[in-house]
This record gives C-alpha cells, sequence and structure tokens, in this order.
C-alpha cells in the first residue's frame, strides 16, 4: 500500500511539473512571437519614415525650383530672336518710341484665332498669343505661350519716367501684369511682374491701370458712338431681320466685352477706377436677340448722347487718382458707376 501511494505521489510529481514546463515552453512561444512583431512594427516604421523623409526633400526641391522659376518669370531680360512662324491674326497694334531714339517701335498682339465673315474673331476654349516688338530688323517676343480659357492683352504707359508695355494674361481665375521697358545697356526688354492674383506689388499699379482704363474708355467711347449711331439711324426693316440687326449690334456688344475685360484688371490694380458695363451688354444683348422696343432704343439714345459729350482723352485726373467729378456724375445717372 505505501509502494502504491509513492508511486502515485511521484507520478502526480511528474505530471505537474510536465505541465509547468509546458506552460514556461508557451509563454516563451508568445514572447517571442511578441518580439517578432514587435521587430516587424518597427522596420516598417523606419521604412515610413525613410519613405516621409524621402518625400519631404522632393517636396523641398520641387518647392526651391518652383521659387527660383517664379524668380525667373518675374524678372528676365527679352532680347532681340528671328520669330520662325507667327500665330494667325494680328489683334492690336501700337506705334511708340520705346527705346528713345528718336524713331518709333511698333508693339504687336498676334492671336491663333481666325475671323468670320463680319469681322468677328472665332474664339476657341484657348488660343496661342505672341507680343512682338519690332525694331527695324530686330524683333523682341515679350510673349509667346498658349493660353487656356482666357487672354491676352497690352496697352502703353510710363513707368518712372520711361515710356514702357504693360500686359495682362487673364487665365481662368488666374490673372498676372507684367511690364515691359527697354535697357539700353542690355540691349532689351527687362519683364517684370507686379501683379498677380495671390501677390500684389502695387508700385507700377496706378500707371498700368490709367493705361488699360484709356484702352477701355476708347473701346466704351467708339462703341457707344460710332457703332451705335448706325443702330439709332437704322430703319424699321433693318432692326426687324435678324442677320441685319445682329449685324450692326453684335460689333457694339464684343467691343464692350473687350472693354469690359480690361476695367476688371483696371479694377483689380486701381478700385478708385471702378466702372461696370454689366447694364449696358444687356440692354444690347436684349436688342440683339429680338427687336428692340422703343424704350431700348431711348436707353440706348441716352448712353450715345452722355459719351458723345465726354472728351475721351480727358476722363481720369491723375492727380486725384480719380474720374473727372463731372464725368463720375454722368456714369452714375447711367449706372455704369455704383
Amino acid at each position: 500500500m505505501r509502494k502504491l501511494l509513492l508511486g502515485t505521489i511521484c507520478l502526480t510529481g511528474i505530471l505537474v511539473g510536465c505541465t509547468d514546463q509546458g506552460k514556461v515552453d508557451q509563454v516563451n512561444t508568445n514572447q517571442a512571437n511578441e518580439i517578432s512583431k514587435l521587430k516587424e512594427q518597427i522596420e516598417q516604421i523606419s521604412l515610413e519614415k525613410d519613405a516621409l523623409l524621402k518625400i519631404i526633400e522632393e517636396e523641398r526641391k520641387a518647392f526651391e525650383l518652383a521659387t527660383n522659376q517664379q524668380v525667373s518669370n518675374a524678372y528676365s531680360m527679352i532680347h532681340a530672336k528671328a520669330i520662325e512662324k507667327y500665330p494667325q491674326t494680328l489683334y492690336k497694334k501700337v506705334a511708340l518710341d520705346l527705346d528713345r531714339d528718336g524713331e518709333e517701335e511698333v508693339v504687336e498682339l498676334y492671336v491663333n484665332a481666325g475671323k468670320t465673315e463680319n469681322g468677328l474673331f472665332a474664339w476657341d476654349d484657348g488660343q496661342t498669343w505672341m507680343l512682338v516688338v519690332k525694331d527695324g530688323e530686330e524683333t523682341y517676343p515679350l510673349f509667346d505661350d498658349y493660353v487656356q480659357l482666357g487672354s491676352v492683352d497690352f496697352s502703353t504707359t510710363i513707368f518712372d519716367g520711361k515710356p514702357g508695355i504693360v500686359m495682362v494674361m487673364s487665365q481662368h481665375a488666374n490673372k498676372t501684369v507684367q511690364k515691359f521697358t527697354y535697357d539700353k545697356n542690355e540691349k532689351g526688354y527687362q519683364k517684370e511682374t507686379f501683379y498677380k492674383k495671390e501677390n500684389t506689388q502695387d508700385q507700377y499699379n496706378q500707371p498700368a491701370s490709367y493705361a488699360f482704363f484709356k484702352d477701355a474708355y476708347e473701346l466704351m467711347h467708339t462703341a457707344f458712338t460710332t457703332k451705335t449711331l448706325s443702330v439709332l439711324e437704322a430703319d424699321e426693316k433693318t432692326l426687324q431681320d435678324t442677320e441685319k440687326r445682329r449685324a450692326i449690334i453684335y460689333p457694339i456688344i464684343e467691343d464692350l466685352y473687350d472693354a469690359w475685360g480690361l476695367l476688371g484688371t483696371v479694377a483689380d490694380l486701381n478700385r478708385d477706377l471702378t466702372i461696370s458695363l454689366e447694364v449696358a451688354i444687356d440692354l444690347l444683348n436684349q436688342m440683339d436677340s429680338k427687336p428692340p422696343t422703343t424704350e431700348q432704343m431711348n436707353q440706348l439714345k441716352i448712353i450715345h448722347d452722355v459719351f458723345n459729350e465726354i472728351e475721351a482723352d480727358n476722363v481720369i485726373d491723375e492727380k486725384e487718382n480719380k474720374i473727372h467729378s463731372e464725368i463720375m456724375e454722368r456714369l452714375k445717372k447711367l449706372n455704369f458707376i455704383p
């Protein structure tokens, strides 16, 4: 009996020992697995850190490149260059002595768009534009690029006592204004970007706004006097005929849209010269779509009479940086000024 009891105790001890050892082995296995998982996580974190550092470095380089490109685009010198091919149509042309040598240079703006039979541009979603200065046999390409959903225009003015060109490029919701002045030492045109939607340097805003305002007002004056007269003097048969009516009204609308675009730039550069053509364009669009009513013809005649009385060359008081008060009152009556 004693032998049996001792044997049972020994067997129990062996079984308990085996069980404890099994638990230890399981704990060791679990710990090994946890350690392995931790190592994998550490390796993954290290890889992600390296990837993140690489992205940061790439973004830093891209930022430096963009900054350098912005500086390059803001200030650069343009020298004479042979032009192999011009865009399809001459859009605008101005003569001015830009290098002050006593002879006028010719500034030309070309666009890769054709014209319809009635002389209107057949615009697409985007066009190639080229702005050049021609000085004898030399040509300076100031701008040559494709503009998507936008346009290019230019004017001439005086910057710091020097004659220069001011160009505006509108593209999507963005607008860039640049000035070009001749540098005798470099024998080229210095380009400076002084206005962007996100970055405005206002030292050149006033002279540029005056130049664009005068161009816009010249378009308005021609539209509301010479071209509007052809509508006011048209007979009933012409006004009732859709094609004939459109032939005399749409050129006015086209000029006003061009002027409106310039006035948008003026307002961005100089809020004191704000003019809106929305009322007039809406009136003419209504007259274009349907034969005009007597009331609409009377409204157009009032606008015509006001612009006939205003001298186009004397609208801005540059010393006060505003439209002359008597002219402003007339424009307010037309709802051209809020």
